[in-house]
């Protein structure tokens, strides 16, 4: 069976679409930062900077900067929220955000040193009101020796000013011992953009769970459901050579326009499943929800196949288009929603294994264009990673040309409305 696995991969490799490839936006060996003065050397000597124990998971793109996020996997982490500017060289250093004062600190800190310093965070979101979301775990060298320096907290930006608009302290109540906060995606009321009517849905890999943070009342809440823990028939990955078993919850969410009934349809997924599910807002900014609701209110979209885990999702409102991660088949995979998930309405749109291995993030920016972040992940936990070779990249792509002559192709009006008239007929012999 694994000699079986491993030749169903490698036809995969060998199948890729790379002609929709271009060449990587920004791609580095070691991550490197834009350091002050003589910081550098004093970081490096007191441990603070470690070059091989660095790994970027996470990205989102705001006018001329792209944010990087960098968990504290290992010791030696200077920064975890960066960017870079979208005009710098293919191997910028990274800057952290907002300033050297605020985000470096060493792995033995008591204290953050304000506000707007992250501790450790795997990804972030940009919301309509030029608003930086980030989920901070605050926690340091997460794969040995944990050290909580700062309580799990979603802090909120103004990127305009570079300033902190929120930062919100989350409780017992909402967290478990497990926790590990990974993705976030803001939601607003209605169609509108009012700044302050704003929901955050964030996930908990660790502790199989979603947390609702609302924005107005300063409050959040979590969520459980049987569908966010992993599949144990998921669990087994093979990725850039390395075998290894995952039992990652619920990972990443993306959020649909909004629906005659005025909410969304939450898209999410474990990271060890196959199966992609929804969740009507409506549901989630009800506090008080009754548990039966909540345990009836996960619906099944579709079974995306083998080899189909995914780290992380998002969508596009232009095209309909939910796109999501395929790590081990060093992908990118997409589905209109327009139609129904099957697997010829779930092709992958992009396949590299030396470019894309591991690709962990992927996020749809204002403009159409499709960002990839590949990270050699894999490597880097359960192996290591050469440092003379290129282990991490930031592509880009537009949609309209990713997803052209795909099943992803946005449908036709008459199609659409078909589409619509047969999901209704479908739901009315369901009751």
């Amino acid at each position: 069976m694994k000699v079986l696995q491993i030749i169903v991969l490698l036809i995969i490799c060998l199948t890729q679409r790379v002609e929709l490839l271009i060449p990587p936006k920004f791609q580095w060996k070691t991550i490197d930062f834009a350091w002050n003065g003589d910081l550098k050397n004093v970081a490096m000597a007191s441990g603070g900077y470690i070059p091989e124990n660095i790994m970027p998971t996470g990205l989102a793109r705001w006018k001329n900067k792209l944010f990087i996020a960098i968990p504290r996997w290992k010791k030696g982490v200077p920064s975890s929220l960066n960017y870079v500017y979208l005009n710098g060289s293919q191997s910028e250093p990274l800057l952290p955000y907002p300033s050297w004062k605020d985000a470096f600190i060493l792995d033995d800190a008591e204290t953050i040193n304000s506000n707007a310093t992250v501790v450790s965070a795997f990804r972030m979101h940009v919301d309509k009101c030029d608003r930086l979301w980030v989920v901070d775990n605050g926690v340091a060298d997460m794969s040995t020796d944990v050290k909580q320096i700062a309580e799990p907290a979603v802090v909120v930006f103004d990127l305009n000013r570079d300033s902190v608009v929120r930062r919100y302290e989350m409780t017992g109540e909402v967290l478990r011992d497990s926790s590990v906060l990974t993705s976030v995606v803001v939601d607003f009321v209605g169609k509108s953009c009012d700044c302050g009517e704003a929901y955050a849905y964030i996930t908990d890999m660790g502790s199989n769970a979603l947390i609702v943070y609302s924005f107005k009342d300063d409050d959040a809440w979590r969520v459980e459901n049987h569908y966010f823990h992993f599949d144990p028939h998921a669990g087994v990955y093979k990725v850039g050579g390395i075998d290894f078993y995952g039992s990652d919850g619920v990972s990443s969410a993306a959020l649909s326009q909004v629906k005659s009934d005025g909410y969304r349809d939450l898209y999410l997924h474990p990271t060890s499943s196959t199966k992609q599910f929804k969740m009507s807002t409506k549901l989630l900014r009800h506090k008080d929800a009754p548990e039966e609701e909540i345990f009836n209110g996960v619906l099944v979209v579709g079974e995306k196949g083998p080899f189909s885990q995914a780290s992380a999702c998002d969508f596009d409102p232009k095209n309909n288009v939910l796109f999501f991660t395929q790590v081990c088949k060093n992908a990118i995979g997409c589905w209109n929603i327009d139609k129904p998930f099957t697997p010829q309405n779930t092709p992958t749109v992009v396949r590299d294994c030396t470019l894309l291995e591991f690709p962990n993030d992927v996020k749809v920016d204002k403009e159409g264009n499709l960002w990839i972040l590949s990270d050699r992940q894999a490597r880097f936990l359960h192996g290591h990673l050469d440092p003379a070779q290129v282990n991490f990249r930031v592509l880009t792509a537009p949609v309209t040309k990713l997803i052209q002559g795909t099943a992803c192709e946005r449908s036709s009006l008459v199609t659409r409305a078909w589409s619509a008239l047969s999901s209704r007929r479908n739901s009315a012999k369901a009751k």
